[in-house]
């Protein structure tokens, strides 16, 4: 009689071949981090390093997952059979989750972003399982290495772009007499410290939306202040530790149009396109959005603030942080109905 042996199944065979794929097409300057106990939904760590190869705790969980084959329809494939328990645990993590499938055939890996997914309302029945969606775009070539490493990064950052969302959303209608009082003043005064405080909270809420929600590449604050003590230089005006209404002019001049697209972007968001993950993550701002005025929608917002059109209705701006703006909701209701 043969002597009896332990056999190596199929599965363990496939996640050692799943790891040795996605170790090939990582970049070799990466941390790889394997877990030990690898039930709970996470099989290893990666740790994100940049061209100067300096470890700076860019750290995300990845759970890897392999198949003979992945089948993609018109760019897309779908990864079934993820315990609703397991994406709980995921989206309970402090860092970002990635789910990672590898195609053994190809050898090509993908990767998934899962709070992304998640905040797109693509778990939201009530099934003991969920599926995650892959495109054959989101691999680990040069261009999916770098979309990979802009969603790592919007998803660090995104309790940071969350506040951004809902702060700005709360508090744009401020942003119009804000800008009509730095107009209406003297350009060689120094600003006063709320007001400096005022222009900082706006532009870090700018800075943030129109690089993750728009894609774009906005000017740090520090570049004002650079030029407040060029203005200081030029013009032989005391130095200052706010920055002088001339400056101030033309900061609104080169950013208000991207902050406007932004909070249009973030409402949108909030309103339409994630509006299940807000309602409940926000309810609070849900309901606000829903029932109050919002008047970065309004076609005169620029006439009204920005060229100062309206001055009879506009003549203490410093009032209009405190007004509700009631007489504009009939024609906000037409305007979102339309």
């Amino acid at each position: 009689m043969p002597m009896q042996l332990p056999k190596r199944s199929d599965q363990h065979i496939i996640e050692s071949d799943s790891f040795t794929a996605l170790r090939q097409v990582l970049p070799r300057q990466w941390v790889i981090r394997e877990v030990s106990e690898r039930d709970y939904g996470i099989d290893l760590y990666i740790e994100i390093v940049g061209r100067e190869q300096l470890l700076s705790g860019d750290m995300a969980a990845l759970q890897l997952k392999g198949k003979k084959a992945l089948k993609f329809v018109n760019g897309r494939a779908t990864f079934s059979g993820i315990k609703r328990e397991t994406l709980n645990y995921w989206l309970s993590l402090p860092v970002p989750v990635f789910l990672c499938a590898v195609c053994l055939t190809t050898r090509k890996c993908y990767w998934a972003n899962i709070k992304s997914q998640n905040r797109q309302g693509r778990f939201g029945s009530s099934s003991k399982t969920v599926s995650i969606q892959l495109t054959n775009e989101d691999d680990f070539s040069d261009n999916g290495l770098m979309a990979f490493s802009i969603s790592y990064t919007r998803e660090k950052r995104w309790p940071e772009i969350e506040n951004a969302i809902e702060k700005s959303l709360m508090l744009f209608n401020t942003l119009g007499p804000l800008v009509l009082i730095c107009k209406r003043s003297q350009g060689n005064l120094p600003c006063s410290t709320t007001i400096q405080y005022l222009v900082n909270q706006h532009y870090e809420y700018h800075w943030l939306l129109s690089k993750y929600l728009l894609g774009k590449k906005p000017k740090l604050l520090s570049y004002w202040y650079e030029q407040n003590i060029s203005y200081q230089a030029s013009t032989n005006l005391p130095p200052s530790l706010t920055l002088y209404y001339k400056v101030l002019q033309d900061l609104f001049r080169s950013t208000l149009g991207d902050y406007r697209d932004s909070i249009i972007a973030a409402y949108e968001l909030v309103m339409e396109l994630q509006a299940h993950y807000f309602a409940h993550r926000f309810p609070f701002l849900f309901a606000h959005l829903e029932a109050r005025p919002h008047t970065f929608l309004m076609d005169d917002w620029y006439s009204r603030y920005f060229f100062d059109e309206y001055e009879n209705e506009t003549a203490y701006p410093e009032m209009l942080y405190f007004e509700d703006f009631n007489e504009f909701d009939p024609d906000l209701d037409e305007l979102i109905r339309s």
